[in-house]
């Protein structure tokens, strides 16, 4: 499975960005959010980690 991930920065705000993600089947999000789950365990702190999941699940539980 090969995924990509283009980003595209807003002319206005140049903090805002957009990441267009080449398949979104559930397949490949799920492979996305098990490598950022490992990238946010080695970068983070314990308290930072579960602060980032906590925004990751509750952005995933909006759109449902």
């Amino acid at each position: 499975m090969k995924i990509t991930i283009d980003v595209l920065e807003n002319e206005s705000n140049k903090d805002n960005l957009e990441y267009l993600i080449s398949d979104t089947s559930n397949e490949a999000i799920t492979v996305l959010m098990f490598a950022l789950v490992g990238l946010a365990r080695e970068r983070a702190s314990y308290e930072q980690f579960l602060e980032t999941i906590t925004r990751i699940w509750g952005y995933l539980n909006e759109d449902n």
